[in-house]
């Protein structure tokens, strides 16, 4: 009985393990991949999206607009990105159908803090994922 219990260990132990997040690979896509979450959220392992660290986020579930303060230039460089290749037809993330309308407000020159990043015309779905985001605890 002993031994058939020390052979069920390892089965117990696995069922905590997280799944691990790998992009989906992609050759046409600016970095050649899907990456878990767009810029302007973080993700942990289990590919989990979170409000970024260093930005925060209002959502208005009413209006369906979401406002993203402090995104980062890099952040800003991939959304001018994803808008010149949904406008062109390239291939791109998506991020337009699954989150909303994206609109960038640059910070002003020798401003701190990054750009506002505005999500309008969000879909219903859209909004009720974000109104689950909250920051990673513990990373």
């Amino acid at each position: 009985m002993r031994l058939y219990l020390l052979a069920l260990l390892p089965i117990a132990a696995a069922a905590q393990l997280s799944k691990r997040c790998s992009p989906v690979r992609d050759p046409d896509l600016p970095r050649g991949y899907y990456p878990p979450a767009p810029c302007w959220q973080s993700f942990n392992t289990a590919c989990q999206p979170f409000i970024a660290s260093g930005t925060q986020m209002t959502l208005d579930a009413s209006q369906k607009t979401a406002i993203v303060y402090g995104v980062n230039d890099y952040c800003a460089a991939e959304i001018a990105e994803e808008l010149a290749r949904e406008k062109d037809g390239r291939k791109n993330y998506g991020w337009i159908r699954t989150h909303g309308n994206l609109t960038f407000i640059p910070r002003k020159t020798g401003g701190s803090g990054g750009g506002i990043l505005v999500i309008s015309d969000m879909e219903d779905a859209a909004v009720q994922r974000y109104s689950k985001l909250t920051y990673q605890t513990g990373a």
